[in-house]
């Protein structure tokens, strides 16, 4: 966890250095090594490039409305301006920055437009300029490694089965929903994923199911039973196992990893990056308050005991991020007790409907601050329970709307 919040507060630090420097002095970035000192823009403590500089790398740039076209033959970008929404490729995003047009030019933020196009951002210190460099594509054959064993894809699978919620959600978000031909029961978002047979639960799913279907990969996390992996090996059908991540930025890797075995490279750092950015803005518009206030996820209550987000999952990660203190980090894992719960008292409690109103009718927990002041508030527990982009795109505002309204309404995604 340390490692995670040592990375973010480097990147805000490079966010408020990078502003400052640019702003007073004028200077730009890098392109893989070579000086580009002039169509930038800085616009509400965001750094934007002008389409033009774009157009010299190659690229085609046109503007009709109030829709900026940019694109090559791998990938296109259509932003619209005056708001921070924009299309790459086959998927719509919005961003924490909005594009414009000045002057006759058209400015799109710097960061997203290099991390889509596979660069590295960086602070030069010694030359006082941003650094784009490019980096290495991920091609096949693609390896993702979990718990020791290697899972190799040698080519972009036309057909998936997905055994988790998250990989479903994650397949949809890059744009290759039509790939999914199985989901589990429990695979319920987006819309469209209810249209797609189902092959039982995550742990125990159907192997004459998933037989039936035949696909070219099985995706799923490590709650799958071995057994139902091992047949599925044996049927001849390539498997891909990847754990629930613990933290956010696994969350990132696991993402790029899967778009490079959809064949969605630009889609899927596109889809990262606007993330990233996000979280970003986040940590800088709550860099300077003093007030966070405790809050408690419900996993669990009742009689089948207390369950939360110990201090080593990503739930904890992003009430941190939303400028929130997690009530269960004196704890890893995601066991609790009343006692603890009792003894910590939260000031804020949130979760599914079901776990909520069992707390509201529990005796043992009406002594809780959070009960008595009626700050007990039910949220869609998918959202926070599944290592998704939907954790970022509206956890993250949900958060904020709890512990910092003011900050939250001032949010432009």
């Amino acid at each position: 966890m340390k490692k995670n919040f040592k990375i973010l507060s480097f990147a805000l630090l490079f966010v408020f250095v990078f502003v400052s420097v640019v702003s007073a002095a004028g200077i730009g970035l890098s392109i893989d090594g070579l000086v580009k000192s002039d169509n930038l823009d800085i616009n509400e403590g965001r750094t934007l490039l002008a389409g033009s500089l774009l157009e010299n790398m190659g690229f085609d740039v046109e503007k009709e409305g109030n829709k900026a076209t940019v694109k090559n033959e791998e990938v296109t970008f259509e932003f619209t301006l005056d708001t921070n929404k924009v299309r790459v490729n086959d998927i719509e995003l919005t961003l924490e920055a909005k594009s414009y047009e000045k002057n006759g030019e058209v400015y799109l933020p710097l960061r997203f437009v290099f991390e889509t196009l596979g660069y590295n951002i960086s602070w030069d210190g010694e030359n006082k300029r941003v650094a784009a460099n490019k980096m290495e594509d991920i091609t096949y054959p693609i390896t993702i490694e979990d718990n020791g064993v290697e899972y190799v894809v040698d080519k972009e699978p036309e057909t998936i089965v997905s055994l988790a919620p998250s990989v479903t959600e994650i397949v949809f978000a890059l744009g290759a929903g039509d790939k999914l031909k199985g989901r589990t029961q429990y695979c319920n978002y987006p819309e469209q994923a209810s249209e797609i047979q189902t092959v039982g639960n995550m742990t125990d799913p159907s192997i004459e199911a998933i037989i039936d279907i035949y696909p070219d990969i099985v995706m799923g996390t490590s709650f799958t039973k071995q057994e139902i992996l091992n047949k599925v090996n044996e049927a001849g059908m390539e498997v891909v196992i990847q754990s629930t991540p613990n933290y956010i930025n696994e969350m990132y890797e696991y993402t790029l990893k899967l778009g490079a075995i959809l064949n969605k490279n630009y889609v899927a750092r596109a889809l990262v990056s606007s993330m990233k950015s996000k979280v970003g803005t986040v940590e800088m518009k709550l860099n300077d308050i003093t007030y966070k206030p405790t809050a408690y996820f419900v996993v669990g209550t009742g009689q089948w005991g207390e369950y939360t987000a110990g201090s080593d999952t990503f739930i904890s990660e992003i009430i941190k991020i939303a400028g929130g203190q997690n009530t269960a980090d004196d704890v890893t894992g995601w066991k609790y007790s009343l006692e603890k719960l009792i003894d910590n008292d939260p000031e804020i409690i949130f979760g599914g409907q079901f776990n909520i109103d069992s707390m509201k009718s529990g005796e043992n927990y009406q002594v809780l601050s959070a009960m008595q002041n009626d700050s007990v508030i039910v949220v869609n527990e998918d959202i926070f329970s599944r290592p998704s982009p939907r954790l970022i795109n509206e956890g993250l505002k949900i958060l904020l709307e709890m512990f910092h309204e003011d900050i939250a309404n001032d949010l432009n995604f």
